[in-house]
């Protein structure tokens, strides 16, 4: 935090300094040859920490970005159910509302699987509804195609949906 501190303080002394030798320069080239050494001297500034920067330190911070980024948005949902909860929550919906474009009323339950990064993904649907064999063949690809939901994990229902 010092390190920061001292090149903020160095980067706007070097600026005023800059600024009141242009003040008082002679108008003419004598001023432009002037502003444009200012300019590069407060850009080698800005630049000088990174001449001195120990880069191995930096890539350690980089490569557990990631981590942490990972970590701070499992925080944000409080835990791994509260997310499981709400993504099955809404690919249930999904579904529902992708059988009522086919045609057919029906509800599904969706079962999830820690994926990567402790994601839940879909690992397993039941469907409940009045699905003709071509309407359940069409919500069945579409759950495989669009959740990656395999065959095998798909179960269908023939029931009345109140």
């Amino acid at each position: 935090m010092e390190l920061i501190r001292t090149w903020i303080l160095s980067v706007t002394v070097s600026a005023m300094v800059i600024a009141v030798a242009q003040a008082l320069m002679p108008a003419g080239a004598v001023k432009k040859v002037g502003q444009l050494t200012g300019g590069l001297i407060l850009v080698l500034g800005i630049l000088q920490p990174l001449a001195g920067m120990d880069y191995g330190d930096l890539y350690d911070l980089v490569t557990a970005l990631p981590a942490g980024a990972v970590q701070q948005e499992a925080s944000a949902f409080g835990s791994y159910e509260t997310m499981e909860t709400i993504i099955a929550g809404e690919l249930e919906a999904y579904i529902a509302d992708k059988g009522e474009q086919l045609g057919a009323a029906c509800t599904a339950q969706v079962t999830c699987a820690p994926g990567e990064g402790g994601v839940p993904v879909p690992e397993a649907v039941t469907v409940t509804g009045a699905l003709t064999p071509a309407q359940r063949e069409s919500l069945a690809d579409c759950l495989e195609g669009e959740l990656g939901i395999p065959r095998q994990a798909q179960t269908f229902y023939s029931e009345e949906v109140p």
